[in-house]
């Protein structure tokens, strides 16, 4: 059965069409896959062997690497930290990306380039965001420097026996978005589920892979021939994984946030999501890591989120919440949320004594 997230050739699809069904895709489901465009699939896997180097060290090794204000380095689960990509960051890089380590200058140029494809990649989908709400193609791309705002991490979910995954059931997991309180619990833990914060978010996987994502979605929208299924109930739909073929390029997930859905004025949705460990939903047989690269796109600070009004016209009458401003907010209420929920929980010791977890690398 083919999946419901959309995907999007940036190769043989006319910009015309690729406009018309990112609006599509955005309007109703907030992600779609894209294929034939990005950093090459060569770069890819690379990016991935890097990834499973460094999270294979001790941990008393990978804690010399913490990140800071940068944002570049090694974040644990049980640590709560925050940063911004610097383009030239003088915090010493984690092996294996070291130039001074064997192949580390390789793996070292190999990132600047997947950075720098992701980076081209992301400014076209600007374009055609714009384009499909009838605005000049630079009016998104023009609002994000390079290197400046948009971070890059490699992710880590190791798979987790019974006893791990009930110790983790209440802990956030991610690199950085809007939790929601699930209302139905009685407790003050949030759940894991989340909208990012900036303009769009570049999501790669490894082929046949361990899945994870999920996607919050109207029941009617994933099953349409369902007479009982609402569109007012929602449901957990898991995210495609790219197939295991030889093309030039490996496909990603794109996804936006709420910044280019204030940005947007609604038409693009900031969809909530989850991530699962490996092993972690009952029933699971897997017991294999996994591992993912999250390219985050974000706005420059000063760039203030003007609605889109139909026609492609921007609403200047109101003074509108800078990217900046926005992302400051979301991270104090993160913030806060996360100091209340282990002040509610006794601390992360418990955590800490049953199961050491990874989270990501900036780099």
């Amino acid at each position: 059965m083919p999946s419901i997230i959309p995907t999007i050739d940036l190769a043989h699809d006319s910009p015309a069409r690729q406009a018309e069904l990112i609006k599509l895709a955005l309007g109703n489901v907030g992600f779609f896959r894209v294929v034939n465009a990005g950093p090459s699939r060569q770069d890819v896997e690379k990016m991935f062997e890097y990834s499973e180097s460094f999270f294979s060290l001790p941990m008393a090794t990978k804690e010399t690497y913490l990140a800071g204000r940068s944002g570049s380095g090694y974040t644990k689960l049980i640590t709560f930290s925050y940063g911004k990509y610097c383009a030239n960051t003088t915090q010493q890089m984690p092996p294996p990306f070291q130039d001074s380590t064997p192949g580390g200058q390789e793996a070292h140029q190999t990132i600047k380039r997947f950075y720098k494809d992701c980076h081209q990649v992301s400014e076209l989908l600007l374009e055609l965001f714009a384009l499909a709400l009838d605005l000049e193609r630079t009016h998104f791309k023009q609002s994000h420097s390079f290197g400046l705002n948009t971070a890059m991490s490699l992710i880590h979910y190791p798979a987790l026996n019974e006893a791990e995954a009930k110790a983790l059931s209440t802990i956030d997991i991610r690199a950085g978005g809007e939790y929601f309180l699930n209302a139905t619990r009685q407790d003050t833990n949030p759940t894991r589920e989340h909208k990012d914060w900036g303009s769009m978010t570049l999501l790669f996987q490894q082929p046949r892979g361990q899945p994870g994502l999920q996607v919050h979605l109207p029941s009617s929208l994933i099953r349409p021939d369902d007479p009982q299924a609402s569109p007012e109930s929602y449901e957990w739909y898991p995210a495609p994984i790219p197939e295991a073929h030889q093309d030039e390029h490996a496909g990603f997930l794109v996804n936006v946030g709420l910044g280019m859905e204030l940005w947007s004025n609604g038409a693009y949705k900031a969809t909530m999501h989850r991530v699962i460990f490996p092993g972690e939903e009952a029933g699971s047989e897997s017991v294999q890591d996994r591992d993912t690269i999250g390219f985050f796109v974000q706005p420059d600070d000063h760039v203030a989120f003007q609605p889109i009004l139909p026609g492609g016209k921007v609403d200047t009458s109101t003074k509108a919440i800078t990217s900046g401003e926005l992302f400051d907010m979301k991270l104090q209420e993160s913030m806060e949320r996360f100091q209340k929920h282990f002040a509610f929980s006794g601390g992360d010791e418990k955590v800490k004594k049953d199961v050491q977890v990874e989270n990501a690398v900036v780099v």
